[in-house]
């Protein structure tokens, strides 16, 4: 799409421009209707010729390449059915063949090179779910499980999540033995390290699906991480002998020996809370923070904070390339005669590279430091270097090593946040070139600089916050309506304290001098998690919303693109897409009826309007479905909803507003009575003959083949002797590699598994 002689596409566009300054200096306009519109038509037409044509030329073009591939990675979920590698390869070659082809022709080679970015999206997430597929556990278990351990994360009780590369499990196939699985271990964790060989009983199950439709899907996440199966650990694991670890597991223990040290150094010299808070800081794992405080930071918008993304690094690497160039520049001779500024940008980079080593590289922190380097390269090649170019190619290099994680929250609002930072930095600085200048900052003092650094801080926080506002209410169904006043109370702490004194106890810390800057990095510390408490606090019960549709999100992700990625003013066409996704995101229809994938459960919509619980409650899925629906009890799910049915040892009843009765299934002896008089009916047994044309039926079937179920009422007919449902499912009707694996689906092996499952008091 950029890739266009610039001298011809200037000409197109004074061309186009020219066309259309004449056809409006037309007198007046032809008499006849048609041909009034045809002129009108054409003057429109030239005029967004002439803008797209100026677009083009300033290199717009190629921003829009990674949101075709991205579009790309879209319609591969999409599919009804899982396509052929070979065959979207192939088109992919056929459509970016014919690009090359009619390259001459602009029109068609852009719109083909555009097609082609689609189908090559298409084609990378393909191959790279072929690469990703590993066995996954078919069922629950209780197993003795052997194998390396690959990784390991605190938990707030002490314990640790480890990751475990499968040598064997008992009772499983080795063709059936899943590559890697992750479980959770109680005792025995102290003497634990990356690297070591160890066998132990575990309580090992699939990975769950979605705990709604739409919710999110611990399944998808945990196939693309090839875990095949999680639990946890019964007792401390036995060290054995199973030979050399893996290659990849053998290169990993230094580095995962040297973040245990660094961990421990710091949490000695800094105990409780905030050390946990520093040795995430820098080591990237969040795991050990009490559940208070990760809430509190998520509530008041300053969860950022502690996910190792783009502000870290730049902050870590920011400081190391302000150190050095200040070093450097104390030489007058160095300063006059060599790049130091350039060396300053590698020295950074390297700094920016080990801390990604040592903060366990996630996804975030890996898009932060590819970003990162391409900018420090363009500064070693006197380039500009924060751009929205860059962006583009920080994006196509993520999507096309992780093209999953196009779906994940981290991807979207750290992409969110950039862009819109860029952009609007980008905006503003051309309004301010179109105004007077009519004071000097640079000699405004002191008071003028903080003014300054305030303004720029509110900035900050307003584009990203407006940014990241709907990704965070649709994965999370809860906006941070003080995140603006909570970033402006904290960052100045985490920019001047927190963050240069990480860097500095990473720097001492060979010396045994960390105890210093961590003992000033305590200060920012509890400042930041004061602010957030006190906001979290203060925005209680407000800032919950009800779960909004996919296509809400996807109409303001096409509205912020839309202004964010041009220059021109047509870019405020974006505008009226975000005002659109509101109330396609506020109007939409919520469920009467949720329903858990075992069918043990069930949400209730009562005559209050709020969810009741009907069977087995399950304090996460139950926080799920009331944050999902925006209710805030969500925060203490289990004291407040009580259960609005009566259970006896063959079911339960829940009362659903003015439609009747709501049947949970737990014994077969219920069947009957319950399909004559309830008007919905959820049983992991086969119905009777007959049931479904009385009652709505969610049966074993049904949960096998969708997983979790949401069911929404539908206008009621002329004779509706029955309620009837538009009923959504979890997952569609064709299984997907990235789906939990399906059970067997005859009538007698649904039934005996719904036998023991109550047997066993689930």
């Amino acid at each position: 799409m950029a890739g266009v002689d610039h001298g011809e596409g200037q000409q197109r566009a004074r061309e186009r421009e020219t066309r259309w300054r004449q056809l409006r200096r037309l007198p007046f306009l032809p008499p006849d209707g048609k041909q009034r519109l045809a002129a009108w038509l054409a003057e429109i037409r030239l005029h967004f010729g002439a803008v797209f044509e100026r677009e083009m030329d300033a290199g717009r073009g190629f921003l829009w390449l990674p949101v075709f591939f991205g579009i790309g990675i879209l319609v591969y979920f999409a599919l009804p059915a899982e396509p052929s590698a070979l065959a979207v390869a192939g088109l992919a070659f056929a459509i970016a063949g014919a690009a090359w082809w009619c390259r001459g022709t602009i029109g068609l080679g852009r719109t083909l090179l555009a097609l082609a970015a689609i189908a090559f999206g298409l084609t990378t997430i393909k191959l790279r779910t072929d690469f990703a597929s590993a066995p996954v556990l078919r069922h629950e278990t209780t197993a003795t499980v052997t194998g390396w351990v690959e990784a390991r994360e605190g938990t707030p009780s002490g314990g640790a999540r480890i990751y475990l590369r499968v040598a064997s499990i008992s009772g499983v196939k080795p063709a059936e033995t899943p590559y890697r699985v992750r479980f959770v271990l109680r005792s025995g964790v102290a003497g634990i390290a990356v690297g070591d060989p160890i066998s132990l009983k575990a309580r090992l199950q699939p990975t769950s699906g979605p705990v709604l439709p739409g919710g999110q899907d611990f399944a998808f996440v945990s196939f693309y991480q090839r875990i095949g199966g999680v639990g946890f650990a019964y007792g401390a694991p036995i060290v054995t002998d199973l030979g050399p670890a893996p290659l990849s597991i053998r290169l990993a223990e230094p580095l995962a020996a040297l973040r245990e040290t660094i961990r421990e150094r710091i949490e000695a010299a800094l105990p409780g809370d905030d050390g946990r808070i520093a040795a995430s800081l820098i080591m990237g794992d969040k795991g050990p923070i009490s559940d208070k405080t990760q809430n509190d930071m998520r509530a008041s918008g300053l969860g950022h904070v502690l996910a190792i993304a783009g502000l870290h690094m730049a902050l870590v690497a920011g400081s190391m390339f302000w150190l050095v160039r200040a070093l450097l520049a104390l030489s007058p001779r160095l300063a006059l005669t060599q790049p130091i500024k350039k060396w300053a940008a590698g020295v950074a980079l390297a700094t920016g590279l080990l801390y990604v080593a040592i903060s366990g590289a996630g996804i975030a922190t890996d898009r932060s430091f590819i970003m990162l380097a391409i900018m420090l390269v363009a500064v070693m090649l006197d380039r500009a270097a924060l751009t929205l170019r860059n962006v583009a190619i920080t994006a196509f290099i993520i999507l096309i090593f992780w093209p999953e994680s196009l779906l994940s929250v981290s991807f979207q609002m750290s992409f969110a946040a950039t862009v819109s930072l860029i952009a609007g930095y980008e905006a503003l600085r051309g309004m301010a070139a179109r105004r007077p200048i009519l004071t000097d900052m640079r000699h405004a003092g002191l008071l003028g600089w903080l003014r300054q650094h305030a303004r720029t801080l509110l900035m900050t926080a307003l584009l990203g916050g407006i940014a990241t506002t709907p990704f965070a209410a649709y994965h999370f169904q809860r906006v941070a309506p003080l995140t603006l006043i909570a970033n402006l109370a904290a960052m100045p702490a985490v920019t001047f304290i927190v963050m240069p004194m990480a860097l500095a106890t990473a720097i001492l810390m060979p010396f045994g001098l960390e105890s210093v800057p961590l003992a000033i990095m305590r200060y920012g510390i509890e400042w930041m998690t004061f602010v957030a408490s006190k906001a979290a606090e203060w925005s209680a019960g407000i800032g919950s919303v009800r779960m909004i549709p996919a296509l809400a999100l996807l109409i303001a992700v096409a509205g912020f693109l839309w202004l964010a990625l041009w220059r021109e003013r047509w870019r405020f066409a974006g505008v009226p897409l975000l005002l659109a996704a509101l109330p396609i995101a506020l109007l939409a229809p919520q469920p009467e009826i949720l329903v858990d994938q075992n069918g043990l459960a069930a949400a209730v919509r009562g005559s209050d309007g709020r969810f009741q619980i009907v069977g087995k409650e399950d304090k996460f899925e139950v926080e799920n479905w009331l944050r999902a629906d925006g209710d805030p009890r969500a925060a203490n799910a289990k004291a407040e909803t009580g259960h609005s049915a009566g259970c006896d040892a063959l079911g339960c009843i829940g009362k659903l507003a003015d439609l009747g009765d709501v049947a949970l299934i737990r014994m077969p002896d219920a069947l009957d009575e319950d399909c004559r008089t309830a008007s919905v009916l959820i049983t992991r047994f086969p119905p009777p003959p007959g049931c479904t044309a009385r009652a709505t039926v969610i049966d074993h079937e049904t949960l096998v083949r969708g997983g979790s179920e949401a069911l929404y009422r539908l206008p009621a007919g002329e004779s509706a002797a029955a309620p009837k449902f538009r009923i959504e499912s979890a997952y569609p009707a064709i299984h997907r590699p990235y789906m939990p694996p399906l059970e067997p689906s005859t009538t007698s092996a649904a039934k005996a598994n719904a036998k023991s499952a109550v047997s066993s008091g689930e």
